[in-house]
């Protein structure tokens, strides 16, 4: 049996929807059934259906039908994605270790959390490097792809990662990353400089700050640290002069209610992310 069709009924027997994807080519990962994920199922019938027709595909799980909310973090487009992830974790004193990771085969990761109830749509990105797979789907965890390469899970077992997202018993996603996500701090970072406009720039300063300064008690340092984040990434890009960047964040973080030396060791610490 192909290990892929093996792995897509243990997802299934656990009450986990699948669909089938594309295990090579230009459209490699891409669904192969019309509709994609919004056709995925745990009916084994189907499964072995799809097989006949696919017998090599690999398996997607789709994020919002199977309640999860992914953080996908690359290492091959612009920006270190995984570092600024183990930075964000590091910052918030997070142990990634507590909730399901997977490297895929890329060098990149997925951090896979339970997706909280109260969370409205969430941004298809992060920041430059990490993308939110919210209403999308990742490849399953445990899929070899033919070359070899896997999407390997870090922590636990395939079995048991599909066992809790069935009885939705992953950890839920902490309140400091809800309060990025619903803070909706991605920016246009991945702009380049050539075209980046001035008005668009002072729109994305204007932007940043002022969710610093809206940030709700309890998310103030967070949302800081993110924007510091962002901002780091227009100064490393060389849109932004460093001081000027620091001044407005700490700035920010003052009329947020935070006192001057926390707004100052977080801004410095979000802005020398992308200096390193």
């Amino acid at each position: 049996m192909n290990p892929n069709l093996s792995l897509a009924l243990v997802y299934a027997r656990n009450s986990v929807t699948v669909f089938p994807c594309r295990e090579a080519g230009e459209k490699m990962k891409s669904p192969y059934i019309s509709n994609g994920f919004h056709r995925a199922s745990c009916d084994e019938n189907l499964i072995g259906l799809w097989n006949g027709v696919y017998p090599t595909a690999i398996y997607g799980l789709p994020c919002a039908g199977n309640k999860l909310l992914v953080l996908d973090a690359d290492r091959h487009g612009a920006g270190d994605g995984v570092q600024s992830l183990f930075a964000l974790f590091d910052h918030h004193g997070f142990d990634c270790n507590s909730i399901p990771m997977v490297e895929t085969p890329r060098n990149g990761v997925h951090a896979i959390f339970q997706r909280p109830k109260h969370l409205g749509k969430a941004k298809g990105k992060l920041c430059t490097a990490i993308d939110v797979k919210d209403n999308g789907y990742i490849i399953a965890p445990g899929t070899i792809m033919p070359d070899g390469r896997a999407y390997h899970l870090l922590n636990g077992t395939v079995e048991q990662l599909a066992y809790a997202i069935g009885t939705a018993t992953l950890p839920v996603a902490p309140f400091w990353l809800t309060a990025l996500l619903e803070a909706q701090l991605a920016t246009p970072t991945e702009t380049r400089q050539s075209n980046f406009t001035a008005d668009g720039l002072e729109n994305s300063l204007r932007g940043l700050v002022r969710k610093v300064v809206e940030a709700p008690e309890g998310s103030r340092n967070s949302i800081l640290y993110w924007s510091s984040c962002r901002l780091g990434e227009l100064v490393a890009q060389g849109n932004v002069d460093q001081d000027t960047a620091l001044g407005l964040l700490i700035e920010a973080g003052q009329q947020a209610g935070l006192a001057r030396h926390e707004a100052v060791a977080t801004a410095k610490s979000g802005l020398q992310q992308h200096g390193r």
